[in-house]
């Protein structure tokens, strides 16, 4: 039995790996879960197996490769955390580098970015504007905790500092993606995301000072 379960989580993993090198890919949208099984060298009824459908693989893949950041997101989210963004700024850090070091994540970003990029015409899947949802509410606590630490400024619009937050990333990494041989994302990192948080900061006149209240990896 234990054998059984071992192979059956085997097969999971491989199903979601191969899952989202085609969503990366394709599209979540423009591939079929025939694809994915002759690729992971399965059935149509093993992805069924452990999958409702491809938006379901889909939502755990997003889960399953972003659960190594889930300790500094949950610190960020957390109404006792002394500074929380400091914890954002370790957060954001972390991801750029995890694009650059970890091509596993950096096909997560790829797929999402690819998938999302469908809202403004309204093609976004439910799964997709779920999930797009959800990220923009955990980075307004996580910005409301800052505001109430008196890091950022009383004044800021959250709505806006999350989308704000969302567009300049998802920028950065994109560029990056069209030319990555040229400069190390992982190097720029922690000085990118400081010019992030000084530009957060400085949106209502808030002075910037990112060696008081930050906390540095």
């Amino acid at each position: 039995m234990r054998r059984t379960k071992e192979e059956a989580q085997h097969t999971r993993l491989l199903i979601m790996q191969k899952g989202l090198e085609i969503f990366a890919d394709q599209g979540v949208s423009g591939c079929h879960l025939t694809d994915i099984a002759k690729s992971a060298g399965c059935t149509r009824g093993a992805i069924y197996w452990h999958f409702k459908d491809k938006w379901h693989l889909f939502e755990a893949i997003c889960e399953f490769y972003s659960s190594p950041l889930n300790d500094l997101s949950d610190a960020c989210l957390s109404s006792d955390e002394q500074d929380p963004l400091g914890k954002l700024r370790q957060l954001l850090v972390k991801m750029l580098i995890k694009v650059e070091r970890d091509h596993s994540f950096c096909l997560v970003m790829i797929m999402f970015m690819r998938e999302s990029s469908g809202l403004a015409l309204g093609g976004a899947s439910e799964s997709v504007s779920r999930f797009i949802q959800n990220q923009h509410e955990r980075r307004v606590v996580m910005i409301k905790n800052a505001v109430q630490r008196g890091q950022l400024p009383e004044s800021l619009d959250l709505e806006f500092a999350s989308a704000f937050i969302k567009a300049v990333v998802d920028g950065f990494v994109s560029s990056w993606l069209q030319r990555a041989e040229f400069y190390s994302l992982s190097d720029n990192a922690e000085p990118f995301v400081d010019t992030l948080i000084a530009s957060l900061q400085s949106l209502k006149g808030l002075p910037c000072n990112l060696d008081h209240g930050v906390e540095k990896l």
